[in-house]
């Protein structure tokens, strides 16, 4: 007969001896087919909410820092193919409020949108019937605001400046905001855009919809000096139908279709002289526009012009007419007009005609130059320059009516005042207007009745926006159409902050999770694949004890030892593969177990997301492959040793007793030495760390694990002992102790399976964190700030000043104690572990290092990191867990980001906070987020650290007074729980699985005693026939077998105690709950209940029958 016709009569034959490896193997694949079926659908269910959130949209652009003509969308289409749809979106952030204030809703998306967008959604017939009125709530949004269609809501948003309000002369103090109150329209579904967003998270944003011609008309006000009020800041590009879009054809239409006017750059013809004039919306004109002018017209000239609280004839007494009020002065290149002297010095000044009479100044007089510079948060800082009077200029022409004068930019709330007394430029007003005042701002609106070198303008007024407020080209060195196509041709879109994004490729590489949800479960249930390898190893292997008979006849007949071992182990593989395919229907129900758990029990995991069930033909193909693989090396390695013996050893019955081998007590030497070192080196940790150290948790874990190793080592000691005895047997317990001596292996492996489960399941509980008693603790994970809060729109001033907080008529007195820390925010994706998609452009916070100093624990350097030189690239500070899950980067690592005028430049990861609430964000220092971000204006999140006992008070007052911008706060100690119940909830799977396992591990103790009644049938039935009463011998099998299960506890309960021995004696973690008691508990009844069955089952009267077949 072949080796395949003895495979298979074998399976055949011993089909219930198999049934258990069957088992094993079926228990081993669904775990591993299960937890693989997990990741695939978290990955399934995270690419359909990618899906949901941009819809059929391939590209986007942004431009968070300014706005660009609504027609580019047009204009880009038209480059494109002939279906691709280019949605223009004014895309910012607000209020939802109901109109009697009851209910508001903070920091919400909203959309100013068109049809054209909703031709992008995932599902175009569930989009809203869009006609234009009317607002749209996403799903979200609307529980939270509990209206009906029909009914009244007010949006409120901030009115974008021209330029940054950080910015000297940038309007009014307090922000502009435009409301909207208008009637609910409907509500938008998932598929028709309701999950819409630009950052990756799994739980969509809270997004109401509105016609952007209604958004338009009352943001855009301030620009309407350019004659129109239709700007967007957002792009949306798809294709439906035609496949993605490339990128790099969108970049070559955007190329081709933008203008100046996108960027914020005008082309203005001077009245009184022959140059073209270049000025920007934001008033001052960034560096590379300056360069980009320069490197085309060389002959340019820039022009620096600036509102001054005074112009002053020094060492004068003020009587009221030696003082000009709140004028224009203008730095410029003396050599570029003829009304200068072309040699005027850094310390010369021109007046005009009026300002030197109203000073009755003349050439040789000295000017003192009184002006406002603005420092952090809006300091506004009074500064001053004495100057000589060089000579006096003309009179400047009249200025037409509706228009502005050529040196001035439009500045917010001057250029547009009908009279001096409208201004609102930001500063306080602390001198007299005149009547001439106003006659000369009637006639000449802001002509400059002072004029200095470009350099002493440049020294007094230059910030971080630029240095200049225009540029002038000769008319007769080139065309106007000329000077806009050169320029526009040496300045890329880039430059100007528009860039398209690859929307669709950043979701799908979102997609894939910082934690592959098939991997950690994987990892997860390690134990539990373990624990049902080793009963397929022990059941393969009790099986062929059984069947020593046959391998010693087949080795008799001239067979080869190789030859019955791959005949046999090919049986049992054949019989893995039968598990792991009944396997598959186990690993579809596990896995759907599991994620109802995610969406359960465990869902702090997951941050309470749901998933839909999508096993891929892969992962079971290659969980099944594995569960095979693994199941085979279990068996070969338990029956490795089973057939290097004689024939006539195996055809005897006393091949199937397992003797200690020679020189056991060696053996057992060498393991009690090594148990004892062991026990040593445990100890040793433990009183080298010490009970309240930091790491303490770790150390003890460490020590425990070693002194479970001891155990386990000096368990195998006393087994051969026990089997190498050669006193007398006196009482029935020493024969059922030596008889545990006889089989080692399986012994060793039922003790080690319960004490490695049993401390594993207790001591990683040990791991658990908790936010600490108080919040107020600096080196703590909350810093010693008590709140965080947000805003949907910006703050500018510093609520800490009596200027900020007389501005937003706050109570000085209740915030004496307070100390309130404003962060710079750049949007990004959320990279803290409540967010399952990959992180793939952060959040960014710009911070002083100086209100951080002292807080927070660091593993790596300081916030004196933010301020190191780092060579080609900003320094930050970053949280460890998002360093290392959601970026997966190491300290020194490098990140790339692009800055607000869309230049790349890099960030490295220069120092790591310790599990804090800073985790999700990067964090630099104030000076280089706003060197990278300029037009950056304002404050969005802000830290709070005071007294005990006024948290409340203080919180409620802010949120009261600045419910306007959208504040809220929240405990920092909520969202520190918050975070580290991700964790803790990963420790709670883990202990869970374990505990399946340990389940598994007390099964597998009936096993082991099953096995070895069979195996010692005839002993037992001869001790019966010489007057062995049943029930003794059942209490010797009994005592016997439960030693392993004590063992197992004993060895396993007293490691898990030194491992948490911190949260027992020390001030590490907190005591674990009566849960852990309940658990010993319940393993010892387990213990028992299988020692009692498996006793009762497999010893039986009537074994007189076994001596009968001797």
């Amino acid at each position: 007969m072949s080796a395949w016709g003895i495979i298979l009569r074998n399976l055949l034959h011993f089909r219930r001896q198999h049934l258990g490896v069957a088992l094993g193997a079926a228990l081993c694949a669904m775990v591993l087919m299960g937890a693989l079926t997990v990741g695939d659908s978290v990955r399934a269910t995270l690419a359909a909410l990618a899906e949901e959130r941009i819809g059929k949209a391939d590209l986007a652009l942004l431009a968070p820092d300014g706005f660009f003509r609504e027609e580019l969308a047009d204009e880009v289409s038209d480059g494109l193919e002939e279906k691709a749809i280019v949605a223009p979106v004014v895309l910012t952030r607000g209020t939802v409020s109901l109109p009697d204030g009851k209910l508001r809703v903070n920091n919400v998306q909203v959309l100013g949108v068109d049809e054209r967008f909703w031709a992008l959604s995932p599902s175009p017939s569930d989009a809203p019937d869009w006609t234009g009125e009317g607002f749209y709530l996403n799903e979200r949004l609307g529980k939270r605001i509990g209206l009906e269609p029909g009914e009244r809501l007010v949006l409120r948003v901030e009115e974008p400046g021209l330029f940054s309000r950080d910015a000297p002369l940038s309007g009014e103090r307090d922000n502009k905001f435009v409301s909207f109150n208008e009637k609910l329209g409907g509500f938008v579904p998932a598929g028709g855009f309701g999950h819409f967003g630009i950052q990756g998270n799994q739980r969509e944003p809270l997004t109401i919809f509105v016609p952007i011609k209604t958004l338009q008309k009352k943001m855009f006000r301030s620009f309407e000096e350019t004659g129109k009020v239709g700007y967007a800041n957002f792009l949306l590009l798809g294709a439906p139908g035609l496949g993605e879009l490339s990128l790099a054809a969108a970049t070559a239409s955007l190329e081709e279709s933008w203008s100046l006017e996108d960027a914020g750059i005008y082309f203005k013809k001077m009245r009184d002289s022959a140059q073209w004039s270049v000025r920007t919306r934001q008033v001052f004109l960034s560096e590379t526009l300056q360069r980009a002018v320069k490197n085309l017209h060389p002959e340019s000239s820039g022009v620096l012009t600036y509102l001054v609280n005074a112009i002053e004839r020094a060492g004068q007494d003020d009587n009221g007419s030696l003082l000009t009020p709140y004028s224009m002065v203008t730095a410029l290149d003396p050599s570029s007009v003829d009304f200068i002297p072309s040699d005027l010095g850094p310390d010369e000044i021109v007046l005009n005609e009026w300002a030197a009479s109203d000073l009755n100044a003349s050439p040789g007089d000295r000017i003192k130059l009184t002006y406002y510079t603005v420092g952090e948060r809006r300091k506004l800082t009074e500064e001053d320059r004495l100057f000589t009077v060089r000579s006096v200029s003309p009179m400047p022409p009249k200025v037409p009516e509706g228009e502005q004068s050529d040196w001035t930019p439009q500045f917010p709330g001057l250029s547009d005042a009908e009279s001096c007394g409208e201004w609102d430029t930001g500063i306080p007003i602390t001198h007299k207007v005149r009547d001439k005042d106003e006659i000369y701002w009637n006639d000449h609106r802001g002509s400059p009745k002072a004029f200095v070198a470009i350099d002493a303008g440049r020294e007094m007024w230059q910030n971080r926006w630029g240095s200049l407020t225009g540029l002038r080209i000769p008319r007769d060195a080139v065309t106007r159409k000329e000077a806009v196509s050169s320029l526009r041709s040496n300045l890329s879109p880039a430059e100007a902050g528009l860039i398209f994004q690859p929307l669709r490729a950043n979701a799908r590489e979102g997609v894939e999770s910082p934690v592959d949800f098939g991997e950690l479960f994987l990892a997860f249930s390690f134990f539990v694949i373990l624990a049902a390898l080793a009963l397929v190893g022990m059941l393969f292997s009790f099986s062929m004890e059984q069947r020593t008979q046959q391998a010693g006849l087949l080795l008799a007949l001239g067979w080869r030892v190789r030859k019955v071992r791959v005949t046999f182990l090919s049986e049992g593989i054949l019989v893995a593969v039968a598990g792991s395919l009944a396997g598959v229907l186990l690993a579809l129900a596990y896995g759907r177990v599991i994620l109802l758990l995610l969406g359960g029990e465990w869902s702090g995991a997951v941050s309470g997301a749901s998933f839909r069930y999508e096993p891929s033909a892969t992962s079971l193909l290659t969980g099944g492959a594995g569960a095979v693989f693994m199941a085979t090396l279990a068996m070969a390695w338990s029956t490795r040793k089973q057939f290097s013996r004689e024939p006539r050893d195996l055809l005897s019955d006393a091949a199937m007793v397992s003797r200690p081998p020679a020189g056991s007590w060696k053996n057992g030497r060498t393991h009690s030495l090594l148990a004892i070192v062991l026990a040593l080196c445990a100890g040793g940790l433990a009183f080298a760390t010490g009970l309240s150290a930091t790491g303490a948790s770790t150390s003890f874990f460490g020590a425990g694990a070693l002194l479970l190793a001891s155990g386990l080592f000096y368990f195998r000691d006393r087994l051969g002992r026990f089997a190498a005895g050669d006193e007398a047997l006196m009482k029935a317990e020493d024969l059922g102790r030596r008889n545990l001596g006889r089989r080692v292996g399986r012994s060793l492996v039922t003790v080690g399976a319960m004490a490695a489960g049993t401390f594993l399941v207790v001591s990683t509980g040990a791991f658990r964190k908790h936010p600490p008693q108080s919040p107020d603790d600096p080196l703590s994970g909350t810093g010693g700030f008590a709140y965080l809060g947000e805003s949907a729109l910006p703050l500018y001033d510093d609520l800490n000043g009596g200027e900020g907080q007389e501005l937003y008529d706050l109570n000085r007195s209740l915030l004496e104690s307070s100390l309130i820390v404003p962060l710079r925010v750049r949007e990004g994706d959320d990279a803290s572990c409540l967010n399952l998609n990959k992180a793939i452009r952060p959040r960014i916070y710009g911070v002083k290092p100086s209100e951080f100093a002292g807080r927070f624990s660091f593993a790596e350097g300081n916030w004196s990191a933010l301020r190191d030189s780092t060579e080609g690239a900003v320094p930050a500070i970053v949280d460890q867990n998002t360093m290392m899950w959601a970026l997966k980067k190491g300290l020194g690592d490098r990140l790339e980001f692009r800055d607000g005028q869309g230049r790349p430049f890099e960030v490295e990861l220069r120092a790591v906070v310790k599990g804090s609430i800073l985790q999700g964000a990067l964090y630099l220092d104030e000076e280089a987020f706003l060197e990278k971000f300029p037009q950056q204006g304002g404050y969005r999140a802000f830290f709070i650290a005071q007294e005990a006992g006024l948290g409340d008070q203080v919180v409620s007052h802010l949120e009261r007074k600045l419910e306007q911008y959208g504040m809220e706060f929240r405990p920092t100690l909520d969202r520190l729980q918050d975070l580290q119940r991700v964790e803790n909830t990963y420790l709670s799977i883990f202990q869970g699985l374990g505990g399946l396992g340990l389940l598994l591990g007390t099964a597998g103790l009936a096993v082991v005693i099953a096995r070895n009644v069979m195996e010692r049938a005839r002993e037992l039935a001869l001790l019966e026939a010489v007057g062995y009463r049943l029930g003794l011998l059942r209490k010797m099998v009994f005592s016997e077998h439960l030693m392993l299960g004590m063992w197992g506890m004993a060895v396993g309960v007293v490691s898990a105690g030194v491992g948490i021995a911190p949260a027992l004696f020390g001030k590490v973690g907190r005591m674990p709950g009566p849960g852990f008691l309940w658990f010993f508990l319940a393993l010892l009844m387990l213990s028992l209940f299988w020692t009692w069955l498996s006793v009762r089952l497999t010893l039986r009267p009537g074994r007189l029958d076994e001596l009968r077949n001797e």
